[in-house]
């Protein structure tokens, strides 16, 4: 598989089922993918939804009265809810930010990340049968979502970052290195790339760690 460009790509060798993985093949890009309940705001709405992203993260407590009240006038829009959990984590209210990742996932089971930020929920408490169920026993993103071709690739990541943690936890490590591997080509940059490489591989990230303080 290739490393990811700015353009759709699809990856070059689709992995026959290991365990209880598949890869198959569909594209992954980093051009933006709409949800339908977003394609449909105004304008304005959907300025004001982008530029909370980065508030959330910069601004928590700014962001978080901003967001409820676009929830309540937007409430099927699952965004609003992945950057409020964000918000309040961010300002070290860890119970909300629970609350809101299952809130969402209760009214939009279908958007991947209303479905991965629960998993990594039951994932951190150990609740691994809880984590499959989520995901419907279907650790392929084409399994879990047949009607789509495309995904960007933070929905790639996010996924297999998951399920990887997932496979590691769960007694299969050869499947969880394999898991690794695909995000090494392709996302090798993003938090959960870093953070399988840490649980995989905790010595290499000390030992690398260690170089660059020495």
């Amino acid at each position: 598989m290739a490393r990811k460009r700015n353009k759709s790509q699809r990856p070059s060798k689709p992995i026959a089922r290991i365990q209880e993985m598949r890869v198959s093949e569909y594209d992954i890009t980093s051009e933006p993918i709409e949800v339908s309940s977003f394609k449909h705001l105004p304008a304005h709405v959907k300025e004001q939804i982008n530029g909370l992203h980065t508030i959330s993260q910069a601004q928590p407590r700014t962001a978080i009265p901003q967001l409820l009240t676009l929830i309540e006038q937007y409430p099927d829009v699952p965004m609003l809810y992945n950057y409020l959990s964000i918000a309040y984590s961010r300002s070290g209210d860890n119970e909300k930010a629970e609350q809101t990742i299952i809130e969402n996932y209760q009214r939009n089971k279908d958007y991947l990340f209303a479905r991965l930020n629960y998993a990594e929920i039951a994932l951190n408490k150990g609740e691994y049968e809880k984590v499959a169920e989520i995901l419907d026993h279907k650790f392929d993103l084409k399994l879990l979502y047949p009607q789509r071709k495309r995904f960007h690739v933070s929905e790639f990541a996010g996924f297999m970052g998951i399920t990887g943690s997932y496979f590691l936890a769960t007694g299969h490590r050869e499947t969880a290195e394999l898991v690794y591997g695909l995000l090494e080509q392709v996302a090798p940059d993003y938090p959960l790339t870093h953070r399988l490489r840490q649980k995989l591989h905790p010595n290499i990230v000390q030992s690398l760690l260690n170089k660059l303080k020495g």
